[in-house]
């Protein structure tokens, strides 16, 4: 019985010793294309799965641009699938919001994203977030697409378009508001006035203020 379990503790060394051996012949598969440079994500994965990494076990998640992790072993190698997170909006100090509202803060190796930048204090960033999809949507009407959003303090939320466009509204009338924007853009559409506008405050109640080329007017 004694060299029994020798024999069987030889086995159970045995096989982890193969599995530390082959823990760097990985094949990676990532999900749709990658955001990350690919040798960082391998680097990243294999000291996850060999608990190296800096991070607690669950933060690579958190810390890079892995969503998902599934991983066979072989006798030969380890079989990988990865997701990626999905960011719908740039944040400040290099983090990211996700399609899953997570905020995550991939460490560098991302290639250019095209994403509206959300500014303002941390408990703010879904609400801003929400405010981004309702402007975007009136912005679609004319074929425009929002550049960023900040809370810049006081209520007072400024947004910038692809065209170079500034718009202004009060926090607190928001919703109000983007139905006089609208209002004012498919006037626009309706007349074929094209005035070149590039300011549109709404933070009147009776009034928009407007400016064209540095120049301002109110209706």
């Amino acid at each position: 019985m004694k060299y029994l379990l020798i024999i069987i503790f030889a086995l159970l060394a045995g096989c982890s010793s193969q599995k530390e051996a082959n823990i760097d012949s990985i094949n990676i598969k990532i999900s749709k294309e990658i955001i990350s440079n690919f040798d960082q994500v391998k680097h990243q994965i294999t000291n996850h799965l060999q608990n190296k990494n800096k991070y607690n076990k669950g933060e690579i998640f958190s810390n890079s641009w892995v969503s998902v992790i599934k991983a066979t072993n072989t006798f030969e190698e380890i079989h990988v699938e990865v997701k990626e997170h999905q960011p719908i909006a740039s944040l400040d100090r290099g983090r990211f919001i996700t399609q899953e509202g997570k905020i995550i803060t991939p460490a560098g190796g991302d290639k250019s994203l095209k994403l509206v930048s959300i500014i303002g204090r941390d408990n703010e960033y879904l609400t801003l977030l929400d405010s981004t999809f309702l402007l975007q949507n009136i912005l679609n009407l004319k074929g425009n697409s929002l550049i960023s959003i900040e809370h810049r303090g006081s209520g007072f939320i400024e947004a910038v378009d692809n065209k170079s466009v500034t718009y202004r509204f009060n926090k607190e009338d928001f919703r109000v508001q983007l139905e006089r924007l609208e209002e004012l853009i498919l006037f626009e559409l309706n007349s074929g006035i094209n005035d070149d506008i590039r300011y549109i405050d709404l933070r009147y109640k009776n009034a928009i203020a407007l400016g064209n080329k540095n120049m301002e007017k109110s209706i």
